[in-house]
Order: C-alpha cells, then sequence, then structure tokens
C-alpha cells in the first residue's frame, strides 16, 4: 500500500515530462522547498531524453558521480542507473553522498521501467528521524563524532579507479587533499581513505538540524551475519569495502545501530514506482533506500545543486 504522507504529489494527465516539469516548475520548486519531496505521476515520455527535457525544465545542473560507493552506468549527460547491486539485495536509507566532502542538494528520481514485484524506492524525512530518534543516541554520535574508512581495490566493492573516475594515482591524491579526505596507498594497489565527519547537520536552507550520515547502510551491521564474518576474517575488520566507527576509531555498537535502524523503519514513506514517475527530494530532507525486486526495474538519477562540507580537517596522507 502507497504512503505519500508529507509528499506532494502532481498529475501529468498524459502530457508529455519535459513540458509539464517547465509549466510545473515554480510549483515543484515550493513543494520542495517546502515538503522536501514531490511526485509527478501520469506524463509522457519515452525514456531518457524526456527525463533530461524535464532536468532542464527544472534548472538541474547535472553533476559529476566522484567518490563513488557503489557501480552505476551514465547513460545520459549527468542521467545515471540507480544503484546496480543484485535484486534479491535491499539498500539501506541514506542521503547521497553524506559520507563524502561534497554532495547534491537536489535528487531526480525517473521510473522508465517499474518491476514485476517489489522495488520501491523508499524515502525518510531525516529532521523527523532526529526528532524521534532517541536522546542518548544522538548524544553519542554528535559528541564522538564519525569516521567513514573505505577500502578500494580488494576485489570485494569498488577499484579506487572506479570510485574516483581515473587511472591517475596523483589525481586521486589531489582529489583527497582538496577534499578533506586521509588517504593511504597500501600493497596490492589497494587505496584507504579516511572521512571525519559530524552525524547531524544544519539545513543550509532552513537551519535546522537534520540527521545527515551514512551510519544504517556503511556500518557492518548492515551485512548479512555470514558475509560480514566472512570479510573481516579475510580482510581484517579495517579493511571492509565501507564501514563507519565512532570519530576516534572505535566501533559503534550494532545495538546503537539497530534503533537507528528501527526509526528509519517506522518514518519510511513507500509507494510503488509507476511507469514514467518523476521524483524529486530535497537530499538534506529525505534519504532514500531500494527494496529487493523481481523483474526489469530500471531507475535513473540525476544530481544537482552541489554542497560542499564546509568544516574541513586537514588532511592527511601516507604512502
Amino acid at each position: 500500500m502507497d504512503d505519500l504522507t508529507g509528499i506532494t504529489v502532481l498529475r501529468a494527465e498524459g502530457e508529455r515530462l519535459g513540458a509539464f516539469a517547465r509549466r510545473r516548475a515554480p510549483a515543484i520548486h515550493e513543494a520542495v522547498a517546502t515538503d522536501g519531496a514531490v511526485l509527478i505521476r501520469g506524463a509522457g515520455a519515452e525514456d531518457v531524453a524526456d527525463f533530461q527535457q524535464a532536468l532542464d525544465g527544472l534548472g538541474f545542473r547535472p553533476l559529476e558521480y566522484t567518490e563513488r560507493s557503489t557501480p552505476r552506468s551514465e547513460v545520459g549527460d549527468g542521467v545515471f542507473t540507480s544503484t546496480e547491486y543484485p535484486a534479491r539485495e535491499v539498500i539501506p536509507q541514506h542521503c547521497e553522498s553524506s559520507y563524502a566532502g561534497a554532495w547534491p542538494g537536489r535528487l531526480a528520481f525517473f521510473c522508465a521501467t517499474p518491476a514485476a514485484t517489489g522495488g520501491a524506492t523508499p524515502i525518510t524525512d531525516v529532521e523527523r528521524v532526529l526528532e524521534e530518534m532517541p536522546a542518548e543516541v544522538v548524544e553519542a554520535l554528535e559528541a564522538r563524532g564519525l569516521r567513514y574508512v573505505r577500502n578500494y581495490g580488494s576485489g570485494v566493492g569498488l577499484d579506487w579507479r572506479e570510485a574516483f573516475q581515473t587511472d591517475s594515482r596523483a589525481e586521486v591524491d589531489r582529489f583527497c587533499a582538496a577534499g578533506g579526505l586521509e588517504w593511504e596507498w597500501l600493497e596490492d594497489d589497494r587505496l584507504r581513505t579516511v572521512r571525519r565527519a559530524p552525524a547531524t547537520v544544519a539545513h543550509p536552507r532552513t537551519g535546522r538540524r537534520v540527521w545527515f550520515n551514512h551510519l544504517v547502510l556503511f556500518h557492518q551491521s548492515a551485512l548479512p551475519q555470514g558475509l560480514r564474518a566472512d570479510l573481516v576474517a579475510l580482510f581484517g575488520a579495517d579493511g571492509l569495502p565501507n564501514d563507519v566507527l565512532f570519530g576516534d576509531g572505535s566501533p559503534i555498537p550494532d545495538e546503537l545501530v539497530a534503533v537507528a535502524r528501527a526509526v528509519f523503519e517506522r518514518r519510511a514513506r513507500r509507494f510503488a514506482w509507476r511507469r514514467h514517475d518523476l521524483l524529486v527530494i530535497d537530499n538534506m530532507r529525505w534519504s532514500h533506500g531500494r527494496e529487493a525486486f523481481t523483474g526489469e526495474r530500471r531507475v535513473l538519477v540525476s544530481m544537482s545543486d552541489l554542497i560542499t562540507r564546509s568544516a574541513r580537517p586537514e588532511p592527511a596522507h601516507r604512502g
């Protein structure tokens, strides 16, 4: 059953998606500013070209996808496939690139082909998440901060070339130095990066604090228990493709993450994709995820409105 609470829904009644987005752009912008999410239904479209016309009408300036954490394919100018994980896998809630030094302020999702079953993109109001998060969880995370540890090139997860979209170590060095990352080149052409970041931030437009992090996605407890044990045995506790710790490097207890995950589960808004749906969200107001699915699901995404982390620690480089 669809739950569109808090999401503005606009009906296109068969109008071409690009034309509708351009004509109704003021209303769409207002809905994103007010509610943080707007769903356009019933538009006519053919695929990428119509999606790109809608993006143009909404003033999107599509961003490159750098410091990647998931595999995607670029199918148009700044238009990507959604994360190319196996259909059986669930992707936990997260705000796009909240682990990074810069992230998109707006996301647009376009459903070219809905899944046969499942495959929803649940979204969650992270301002409400923060309000409902137990005080002891928020206090612990705000006092100690977060430490994102990422390992590239082990054969599990992304290679550093794909993540940073370059074959040049020097380019990676420059990116890390400019973006506040600590980094270390390891043997066997592997790379480890570390970023320290807060768990909550102030929304740049409203000034209200929001839950903005990759805790429930990057934490080891997001992995199936058997796979988690195998990866730790193979690569060590600090060698997983993605992990998140307290800022001082100590592990975050599974129980704390389970509490956070439960808040997301209570607050998530879910709807079944319909062909040619367009969902535009404020990436610092709503998180998103993905359900498992069957069939040939094809959901495209574009990112716009770059926001850069203002407080950067001095980067450190080893190796």
